[in-house]
């Protein structure tokens, strides 16, 4: 009751103090997780909880969880302000709940998404009502609904659906009653800075989605995605003594060599001064992300194939594959290719260790529902991005033979 209030401290101190039981299984404990890093304004975070309740969703739950789950991603990219990016996952989510007959989902994401519903008892329920009233009625009358019956975390969830509401507001200087998290999303903030930094294959650079060209040495370059990793959202920071040992090991310059390497990566990327800083306290110095969100393909890619593993667990082959697919399509060749530094070379061994393993995975499960072109398909492109793997080399020699 406090969380879908939006008493986050009440509900906070229920979680510290008291029992979880049955009712509240690991999938739904993360998802409200990740309901609170949404209003927070942590949304790399709510789309990391998002992911694990993916991940650990089974049994009776499993349907509600995926739409839950699919609701927070959704409306966590929406915060983002990648409104392209978030028409194909409400195009999937909506397939989905339409094939399993999830019929009060159905009738809210129609509404969400401004397609005509038909009026029937199902509209009665105070969720797809807050929906309806958002949509038709405004700002006030959805909040005075959701306040009284208790439902702001749905209001808060849905209201990132219709940004042009709070924007209006904002521009008049009227009094939103919203969270400060909520408030300072890229969606409603058009000076909160959003990279995309891919580096499944050659390193690629888009802020707030315009396209930057970039010159880095590869030095730069691993760092840059260790930022992404470490410190991807406002208010996380980064211990610069791990950054020393894992760049320049063996080097007495250390901190100065970092000084240069940060100003090439805030110069080439245009960061404000301010918005990366380094901060010394009790012996200790960190660099501190005071206002930027990072997402990368990779996160993305763990994302969709938590996606995947769960929409196959239901059963749902035909919307697993999709994903899986999807997924795959993200590599366009070996990452941290040209960096050598420790932590680079772990994580470039842990992610073509996952993408060989998830290949070989999909293609048994393909063969299984006789789809060689697929497994063969995606069999081919691992084998380019990471050659001799003698698995994946007998399992593309038995399609060729078949």
């Amino acid at each position: 009751m406090c969380l879908f209030k939006g008493e986050k401290k009440c509900a906070k101190n229920f979680f510290k103090k008291g029992g979880i039981y049955n009712w509240a299984q690991k999938a739904r404990f993360l998802r409200f997780q990740a309901l609170f890093a949404l209003v927070e304004g942590k949304l790399l975070k709510a789309l990391e909880l998002a992911q694990k309740a993916l991940e650990s969703s089974k049994g009776d739950d499993l349907y509600q969880d995926i739409v839950h789950s699919l609701l927070t991603i959704i409306t966590a990219y929406a915060g983002l302000g990648e409104i392209e990016k978030i028409k194909g996952l409400v195009k999937s989510l909506i397939k989905f709940i339409r094939k399993v007959r999830l019929k009060r989902w159905e009738i809210i994401m129609n509404i969400l998404t401004g397609k005509k519903v038909c009026i029937n008892e199902l509209s009665m329920l105070p969720t797809i009502r807050l929906a309806w009233l958002l949509r038709h009625r405004g700002y006030q009358c959805a909040y005075n609904y959701a306040h009284k019956n208790g439902i702001m975390f749905y209001f808060y969830r849905y209201l990132l659906f219709f940004p042009q509401i709070v924007q209006a507001l904002i521009k008049r200087g009227k009094f939103t009653t919203l969270p400060p998290g909520i408030l300072k999303l890229p969606l409603f903030n058009r000076m909160t800075i959003v990279y995309r930094v891919n580096f499944l294959g050659r390193l690629i650079v888009y802020r707030n989605q315009e396209y930057v060209r970039l010159r880095l040495k590869p030095k730069d370059l691993a760092f840059l995605i260790y930022l992404c990793q470490k410190a991807m959202e406002p208010k996380r920071s980064i211990d610069l003594n791990e950054v020393y040992n894992n760049f320049w090991p063996k080097s007495e310059n250390a901190s100065r060599n970092f000084s240069h390497l940060l100003v090439h990566v805030k110069k080439a990327l245009k960061i404000p001064s301010h918005l990366l800083m380094v901060s010394r306290s009790y012996g200790e110095t960190s660099l501190i992300n005071e206002g930027i969100y990072f997402t990368t393909d990779y996160q993305e890619f763990e994302q969709t194939l938590a996606r995947a593993k769960a929409l196959q667990r239901t059963g749902e082959w035909g919307f697993a594959k999709k994903e899986f697919l999807q997924a795959f399509k993200l590599f366009r060749g070996e990452p941290f290719k040209k960096n050598f530094d420790e932590w680079s070379s772990n994580m470039r061994f842990k992610i073509l260790t996952e993408l060989e393993t998830e290949a070989i995975n999909f293609a048994k499960v393909c063969l299984e529902h006789g789809n060689k072109r697929d497994a063969k398909k995606v069999l081919e492109k691992v084998s380019k991005i990471i050659p001799d793997l003698e698995e994946i080399k007998n399992l593309s020699d038995s399609l060729i033979a078949e």
